[in-house]
């Protein structure tokens, strides 16, 4: 461009007559690529489009097929797009060499052109461009001119884009792991696991049970992963409920401490948790020795601490009520005396729970 002009130096120019017959997108186009049109009736000519796009760089690629096509549709001049869309082939229209001649049924169209809304259809339900769509004209069997032939074309576009998508790598389905004794669930699932707290290991310990389950079905199931983390989640529910409520009787472990729960409960019957202390010892002694097996030992020991308690205060109102009879007097036998209790007699009666 002159540094005194706002004109450029490359102009292209177009015909307002042909404009007005073959339009003005494609009366430029024509009269641009004029001079590289063959002189020979014979001869096709090979342009490419990288060249095309630099003569006229206001034009996609995709536009300009589609105005060589729509050229061809005109009878102008005749078009081979190439399978990679990166060049094409020209020749004038009803003069090239090997051209097969046009049919004389009014019925068949050899340069029909899919109507712009059927693109937009492929483009905005199925992501297919316009420079795919119109380079499936070559292998597209036009046939006669119906009201079918936009399905038709939609239907063949559509088939193509699909082989297109198989053939490539982001479509590729990876082999599934062999579902063996060494199978491991995905990484994606570990994490889910682990972040809702469940323990590494025993994931690991209930693999060989999940996959023993499967392989007798038959095989796994497609969603192999999620089946697993929905077994492994149920059985950490049930494993972490039976660890705080065990239905299955144990004996009393070694140094066994009653839960904080147990105090809880005694201190809103008014005892003390000192004093409750102070009964564990002969507690853990006698069912240690006893080698019996209990479900709850905190419900022993608080039916045990709740005893001594009761038995503790009836007997120290029967020494008040004896010593008063004493200062009166007065002897009262055989009512006045406190039964001695033994631990066993505490632990068997349940009269304090009427």
């Amino acid at each position: 461009m002159s540094s005194n002009s706002l004109i450029p130096d490359r102009q292209l120019t177009f015909s307002p007559d042909l404009a007005a017959t073959i339009g003005l997108e494609c009366a430029i186009l024509l009269q641009g690529i004029g001079p590289q049109l063959p002189r020979n009736s014979a001869q096709w000519q090979m342009l490419s489009m990288a060249d095309l796009e630099q003569l006229f760089p206001f034009w996609h690629r995709d536009e300009l097929q589609r105005l060589l096509l729509r050229l061809q549709e005109l009878g102008v001049i005749a078009v081979k797009l190439d399978a990679n869309t990166s060049a094409v082939h020209v020749a004038m229209a009803g003069q090239a060499l090997g051209e097969p001649a046009r049919s004389s049924d009014p019925h068949l169209d050899d340069h029909w052109l899919p109507s712009e809304p059927t693109l937009e259809l492929l483009a905005l339900n199925h992501g297919i461009d316009r420079r795919f769509a119109l380079s499936q004209l070559m292998s597209f069997d036009k046939g006669k001119v119906d009201h079918s032939r936009e399905s038709r074309f939609r239907q063949h576009v559509l088939s193509a884009w699909r082989r297109h998508q198989q053939q490539h790598v982001a479509f590729e389905v990876p082999t599934p792991p062999a579902f063996d004794h060494n199978w491991q669930p995905s990484m994606d699932a570990l994490e889910i696991m682990t972040r809702g707290g469940i323990d590494a290991e025993f994931i690991d310990t209930l693999r060989p049970e999940f996959i023993l389950y499967w392989q007798e079905k038959g095989g796994p199931p497609r969603d192999v992963n999620s089946r697993f983390i929905s077994f492994v989640r149920q059985r950490w529910t049930r494993f972490e409920g039976g660890l705080r409520h065990s239905t299955e009787p144990t004996r009393i472990p070694k140094g066994w401490q009653p839960g904080i729960e147990v105090f809880d409960i005694l201190a809103m019957a008014g005892i003390s948790a000192d004093y409750a202390r102070q009964r564990l010892p002969e507690f853990v002694l006698y069912w240690t020795d006893s080698n019996e097996m209990h479900t709850s030992w905190n419900s022993k020991f608080l039916q045990h601490v709740k005893h001594q308690w009761r038995w503790e205060q009836q007997r120290g109102g029967q020494r008040s009520e004896q010593g008063s009879d004493q200062t009166s007097g007065t002897t009262r036998t055989g009512t006045t005396r406190t039964r001695d209790r033994s631990l066993a007699d505490d632990l068997s009666d349940t009269s304090w729970a009427d």
